[in-house]
């Protein structure tokens, strides 16, 4: 803040320019995907100008915020207590008094300051007071100190399946993964690849309109069709891609997902204990095929099991089994 000599002057510059008026804090549902704890040095605009002000903070894990600040950045001679906060998702709305001198408190003067934290960390928002018993407002922004994004993934089972669905036989591998410290409500990009040592099996891609739209919470599952007839289409949660090239036949060892959060947090978790007997779900063997040795083989399409060699028809199978 600029140096101002007359006190009075000064505290209603830095009431007016961090406090909000007196309103109940409101309640949310959702968990935090940040951590706000830390120190930082806002710029507080009012009436066009911005001045500096200390900030520190302390979130518990439910989101419950305490901390003071004061003004001019380094300084604090003017002070501020928070009252009652929390921050829910990455908003942050606390109540904070004035405490400075006895114009501000006598009557009390309270702030209310309302935020967002962004993507790279940074914080900001509105804020508005009752200084004197009136009422003014203006904006905020962070110009040093960082939020930490929240959120840490955990591999939690991975097993060989073997079920109908409802939406066909799932006969393959599941694999869940728990977040904590923040939900994937919001999450932009959730991929979760299936591997036999380092060769790529399958790779599923959530659909995300359907995979926000229904998990907002803090666990999900990922189903790998092997030899089954499962209906992803039908089930809309996962685009599943094989990796024909190594075939199905290769027992999985390994599960990786990756998750970008709503807060741009990218987290990651891998299982390599698999549970279950994988030859279990295998595709079946192909029919070990022999030469025909006489004309019965040849009836009822069995003609066509026979490669070695090979039929157009049962006439030429036949044929070949009186002759041959």
């Amino acid at each position: 803040m600029k140096t101002i000599n007359k006190k009075s002057v000064v505290s209603a510059l830095v009431i007016a320019s961090f406090m909000l008026s007196a309103m109940p804090i409101a309640t949310f549902a959702a968990a935090p995907t940040w951590d706000i704890t830390g120190n930082y040095v806002i710029n507080i605009n009012y009436l066009g100008n911005d001045y500096a002000h200390d900030m520190s903070l302390t979130q518990s894990n439910t989101g419950t915020l305490t901390g003071n600040g004061g003004s001019p950045a380094g300084a604090n001679t003017y002070t501020w207590v928070i009252t009652s906060g929390s921050v829910s998702g990455n908003s942050i709305d606390f109540l904070a008094n004035y405490t400075a001198t006895v114009d501000a408190v006598i009557p009390q003067t309270t702030m209310h300051v309302m935020g967002t934290v962004a993507n790279d960390g940074t914080l900001s928002g509105t804020w508005s007071d009752n200084y004197q018993g009136g009422s003014r407002s203006g904006t905020w922004v962070s110009v040093s100190g960082s939020a930490m994004a929240l959120g840490t993934l955990m591999a939690e089972d991975f097993g060989v399946v073997n079920y109908d669905t409802g939406l066909g036989m799932l006969k393959g591998y599941t694999a869940g993964f728990g977040l904590t410290d923040a939900t994937f409500t919001g999450a932009t990009s959730v991929v979760v690849k299936l591997y036999s040592g380092t060769n790529l099996l399958q790779t599923n891609t959530a659909i995300l309109s359907k995979f926000n739209a229904d998990l907002t919470g803090t666990q999900f599952s990922s189903p790998f069709d092997v030899s089954g007839n499962f209906d992803y289409a039908t089930d809309g949660y996962w685009t599943n891609v094989r990796e024909i090239q190594y075939g199905q036949s290769e027992a999985a060892t390994k599960v990786v997902a990756t998750v970008t959060l709503s807060n741009g947090k990218v987290v990651m978790a891998e299982n390599i204990n698999l549970t279950g007997d994988p030859t279990s779900i295998f595709p079946p063997a192909p029919p070990t095929l022999t030469t025909p040795t006489d004309k019965n083989q040849c009836k009822n399409g069995g003609w066509k099991t026979f490669t070695q060699p090979s039929f157009k028809n049962q006439g030429i199978c036949v044929s070949y089994t009186n002759h041959n």
